[in-house]
């Protein structure tokens, strides 16, 4: 489970290759794009506990569906997206809401 903010790992190619830099510099293009939606997503949550989709995320960014699961994986290692938490979510709300209590 993640909570605000995430971050989404960068391609840190750093040699001469023309090519890989500019394989790396799309990465980190779509990476920044990627991580700028999810955290707007995760700083507009009300829900205790949320899960997001791939899917989701992908029409909410304009990211091909393929680009956001392969670089959404280094959020929190979900094949189909991943789960939050609240922002400020105390201890004891999350345990509430993990229990299926109203928060």
């Amino acid at each position: 489970m993640v909570s605000y903010p995430i971050y989404v790992k960068r391609n840190t190619y750093r040699g001469r290759d023309a090519r890989k830099q500019a394989k790396a510099s799309s990465e980190n293009r779509d990476a920044s794009i990627l991580e700028d939606t999810v955290n707007r997503l995760l700083k507009q949550q009300t829900q205790p506990i949320k899960t997001y989709l791939w899917s989701e995320i992908s029409r909410e960014s304009g990211l091909d569906f393929e680009i956001v699961k392969r670089l959404g994986y280094s959020i929190d290692c979900g094949s189909n997206g991943f789960t939050a938490t609240r922002p400020g979510l105390s201890q004891d709300e999350f345990d509430r809401a993990m229990r299926g209590e109203e928060v």
